[in-house]
């Protein structure tokens, strides 16, 4: 049940999990590599801004439109020149005077292993939600698949930084493909990638200063991570997400690598989530109590306390007008994680719109918010007043 609510309205990852690469493979072609060669930078990578395209290979568009699979510059964590790989749509033909605006897709939660990549799908470009709305408004469509998700290293997961630059250079490397992308954007991410799309916006003017963000469009957010971990401490089911959790800040953050947090016994199995895919981590924690997962709670641990803490949305200023939407049925980021973080954006001057759907889940809040994502997204791009739900 899970694992269907996880994975509902993302790109389907592949079935298999390889492990992730860990190297780099040199292009010596002038042919462009394919398959997983794709997804593996020249070494040694040239330095160039983030966002600047290092390879592209058609793939296949719904009809009208083209669409690319790229690999591109971003940034680590640590501020390194890193790949990262994703996916860019755009309608076919000439684009209107100005320009097409885009729009960045931030996918939920699929894994950290290579394999997890939602581009590496055969149907990528034709599986992203909303899709034909959003290509029949005119919009490119991006869609990344994260730092560390087919490309080399450990997926930085729910490392807000990393996830909002991955979106961002998104936006960025489809100016470098023909496909009129203007310089207005807008974010719309789901679970994960709703954290994802809030931390785009906040680190928007200082890291992509060139864009003019126009929304941000938050379904079923990760929006406290500490919270996030918190409930899942207290659920069934959900150890695997303990565990990705776990290995992706010790993959972003050095220090927390040397302070023993899991318990031995889920240690000793923790490679499956990060050479599996989330599924296959949920199955394999299934049985496990969650009360046992950690040594400590790693909010009493100094170090995890003040990662925890920076990677919670909604300490600073929006970047643009924010719109939450929230199923009040969601049992994995419940409605008072995103009300709690809708009091904290608005109390830091940010205009939010928070939109509670009676009898949505953490899925299909996906079908029960599409109106009012397309509404927004319109309206954000025709400049029209953004709607507040903060009091005052």
């Amino acid at each position: 049940m899970l694992v269907t609510v996880l994975l509902g309205g993302t790109v389907a990852a592949p079935a298999s999990a390889a492990a992730p690469s860990r190297g780099t493979a040199a292009t010596t072609s002038t042919s462009p590599p394919t398959g997983d060669a794709f997804y593996l930078p020249p070494e040694p990578l040239t330095p160039a801004k983030p966002g600047r395209l290092i390879r592209a290979e058609a793939i296949a568009a719904p009809e009208g439109a083209r669409a690319w699979r790229v690999l591109h510059h971003s940034r680590s964590p640590a501020g390194d020149d890193i790949a990262v790989s994703g996916i860019v749509v755009a309608p076919a033909g000439p684009a209107p005077k100005g320009g097409r605006p885009v729009v960045a897709w931030a996918h939920g939660t699929t894994g950290l292993a290579d394999s997890c990549a939602p581009s590496k799908s055969a149907d990528a470009a034709t599986r992203l939600p909303w899709l034909t709305e959003m290509l029949a408004a005119g919009y490119v469509v991006t869609a990344t698949d994260y730092a560390g998700l087919g490309t080399p290293g450990v997926h930085p997961y729910l490392v807000g930084e990393s996830e909002g630059r991955s979106v961002l250079d998104t936006i960025r490397v489809a100016r470098d493909l023909p496909t009129g992308a203007s310089r207005r954007a807008a974010v719309v991410g789901h679970s994960q990638g709703g954290h994802a799309a809030l931390f785009a916006g906040e680190i928007a003017a200082d890291y992509a200063p060139e864009l003019s963000l126009r929304g941000i469009a938050a379904g079923a957010p990760v929006s406290d991570v500490d919270g996030f971990l918190g409930h899942a401490a207290g659920t069934p089911g959900t150890v695997g997400f303990l565990v990705m959790g776990a290995a992706g800040y010790r993959a972003a953050y050095p220090e927390l690598a040397t302070i023993p947090l899991l318990a031995p016994s889920i240690e000793a199995r923790s490679d499956v989530a990060v050479f599996g895919c989330a599924g296959q981590a949920l199955l394999a924690f299934l049985g496990d109590d969650v009360r046992t997962v950690f040594l400590r709670d790693p909010a009493t641990i100094p170090a995890w306390a003040a990662r925890l803490r920076e990677n919670t949305a909604g300490n600073r200023p929006a970047g643009a007008p924010v719109l939450v939407w929230q199923g009040d049925d969601d049992a994995l980021t419940p409605a008072s994680l995103n009300a709690r973080y809708a009091t904290r954006a608005c109390g830091a001057g940010s205009v939010v719109d928070y939109r509670l759907y009676p009898g949505a889940n953490h899925g299909s809040v996906l079908g029960a918010a599409q109106d009012d994502v397309l509404a927004f997204l319109a309206a954000r791009f025709a400049g029209t007043k953004p709607v507040s739900t903060c009091a005052g």
